[in-house]
């Protein structure tokens, strides 16, 4: 009768377990800025960000920069050059992920410290 109860049990939980969807993480679901160096012409900053397979590429830009940029990456980081800070010391970046239609999938904003 036990025998009966631990695999009634384990069939149960085998059933629960492949019924579960597998659950994946959002694109941009976090995204890491890390000042690199900083100079008198601007600073260097390395942006990095969880990988997703439904996203086609990435628009990466600074917004604080004068004149303000952006660039295009498929990669899932990128080191931007020649950036500069508001006069509160910080940077203001986004990056837009885009799925295979070119259609936006998420929008991150991402603050900066940079003196």
């Amino acid at each position: 009768m036990a025998y009966s109860k631990i695999t009634l049990f384990m069939i149960a939980g085998i059933f629960l377990v492949s019924s579960l969807n597998v659950v994946y993480a959002q694109p941009l679901d976090y995204v890491d800025a890390t000042l690199l160096e900083s100079g008198h012409s601007g600073a260097s900053v390395q942006l990095v960000w969880n990988h997703d397979d439904a996203v086609s590429n990435y628009e990466v830009g600074c917004v604080s920069c004068m004149p303000n940029f952006s660039e295009n990456t498929s990669h899932d980081e990128i080191v931007l050059s020649d950036v500069t800070s508001l006069e509160n010391g910080k940077a203001i970046f986004y990056v837009i992920a885009y799925d295979d239609n070119d259609e936006v999938m998420v929008v991150k904003q991402i603050l900066l410290q940079l003196s």
